[in-house]
């Protein structure tokens, strides 16, 4: 046994290494296309990929310029709407019992005295001022003109000054921003001021949220004490709010006298704007055009 195991081993190697040896070129032969085949997908997933992350990105941009295209959309519903709703309440007259009030006037010692110099408390309610005609639908104690805010007895640019207290509070916002305050504007001389006092909702909130105001205090100032018909609020401001329909009115000058300012329960602030004065030409060129039209010859 030990002499043929040698021998075997001998007569079988060669045989053995050749069968490797096919197996191998096999092998190879297999793996030859395979290996092709996955070298043109990495070809091709390199060609494929930039496009893809292409097409993601061209996608994305087109899904944010949909989204943007619907929030376009949605403002310009909600733009719809507001103008619908305004032209439904406002477009057959104002709302509330103010509506058809005519004008009457209680002092007319007082408006004669005032001249020119005519300055209006608009809403006075039980708080007249002497230095001003107080106006109110109300012909309560010490009101000299009973009128409606929207229907006031004076002309066109014929007021030195408009102030109210605690009244733009108790008109919509379209309201005041479309019909009142424009109305109130035209009834200003040029370099007359509105002064407007009205509560100031964005320090009560802070105020209140800090447990230094009561919400029984925040709550009545916000809504009006609704003890009559005229004594609800519609609406609550910031200054930068009452800034912006100032100048929106056409006001200039427009400056925060006061804010966060304490009076009662409530906190209030001052803001007052100015019609602007009309430009004017220098006097010599003036003259010339007068008289450049007056003279054909010229």
């Amino acid at each position: 046994m030990k002499v043929v195991r040698p021998v075997f081993r001998v007569a079988l190697g060669p045989v053995l290494r050749r069968i490797l040896a096919r197996a191998a070129d096999q092998t190879a032969a297999a793996v030859a296309p395979l290996q092709a085949k996955v070298e043109g997908i990495e070809l091709q997933l390199d060609r494929a990929i930039p496009v893809l992350l292409n097409r993601i990105s061209s996608q994305a941009a087109a899904d944010r310029g949909y989204a943007r295209s619907i929030a376009d959309l949605y403002e310009r519903i909600e733009f719809v709407r507001n103008e619908v709703l305004y032209e439904l309440r406002y477009a057959s007259g104002r709302r509330g019992s103010e509506g058809g009030i005519a004008p009457k006037v209680l002092n007319h010692h007082k408006l004669e005295r005032m001249g020119t110099e005519l300055r209006v408390n608009l809403g006075a309610g039980h708080l007249a001022r002497d230095e001003y005609l107080n106006v109110d639908v109300r012909a309560l104690e010490g009101i000299d003109i009973v009128a409606g805010v929207e229907d006031l007895p004076f002309e066109p640019g014929s007021l030195a000054e408009i102030f109210s207290s605690h009244l733009l509070e108790h008109f919509p916002i379209e309201e005041l921003r479309r019909v009142l305050l424009p109305y109130w504007v035209s009834l200003l001389r040029q370099g007359g001021r509105f002064v407007a006092i009205v509560p100031d909702l964005e320090t009560m909130i802070v105020e209140c949220a800090a447990g230094r105001l009561s919400f029984e205090d925040f709550r009545q100032v916000a809504y009006g004490s609704q003890e009559y018909e005229g004594d609800f609020h519609f609406n609550g401001f910031s200054p930068d709010l009452l800034t912006s329909l100032f100048m929106e009115a056409g006001l200039t000058e427009v400056c925060v006298r006061a804010s966060g300012r304490r009076n009662g329960m409530c906190y209030e602030m001052e803001v007052e704007g100015v019609r602007p004065r009309a430009p004017e030409l220098p006097a010599d060129r003036s003259v010339g055009l007068l008289d450049a039209r007056a003279d054909p010859t010229r």
